[in-house]
């Protein structure tokens, strides 16, 4: 009887654990996916370079119309302020692994003016640090 006890508490302690490891993991890939749209907002180009993998690419759909941009042209037109500059309210609809390194956070981003619609797909390199690999955006106008 007291093994029985004694199995359950630690197989109640185990739950416990993982899913605050869990709730953590899953808070780090939300802190990624927002320093994604506070660097757009702030036109911090050096914010945008620490989430973005490098050779990633974003797909922008615009009026039905697809526009692409690498990480390295978003982040100079981000620099530039042809790009952002104005806050927008962050709503999470979705964060969800897909396996040991790899995550995908779907998120509403509104400012004044226009509705984002995110995608970011994310993987964890070898070093553990969280990258968005590839980012898939629908604009509208508010």
């Amino acid at each position: 009887m007291l093994v029985k006890k004694v199995s359950l508490i630690l197989f109640a302690m185990a739950l416990v654990y993982q899913t605050a490891n869990a709730q953590d993991a899953k808070k780090a890939i939300k802190t990624i996916a927002a320093q994604f749209v506070k660097g757009a907002d702030k036109q911090d180009a050096a914010l945008l370079e620490d989430v973005l993998e490098p050779s990633s690419l974003q797909y922008v759909l615009i009026g039905g119309k697809f526009n692409t941009f690498t990480a390295e042209q978003y982040i100079k037109m981000v620099a530039d302020k042809k790009l952002g500059g104005k806050p927008r309210t962050i709503n999470y609809q979705h964060a969800e692994f897909l396996g040991d390194n790899l995550a995908v956070v779907v998120l509403q981003a509104v400012s004044s003016e226009y509705d984002f619609l995110y995608q970011l797909s994310m993987a964890r390199s070898n070093s553990g640090k969280w990258e968005i690999v590839g980012v898939t955006t629908e604009i509208k106008g508010v």
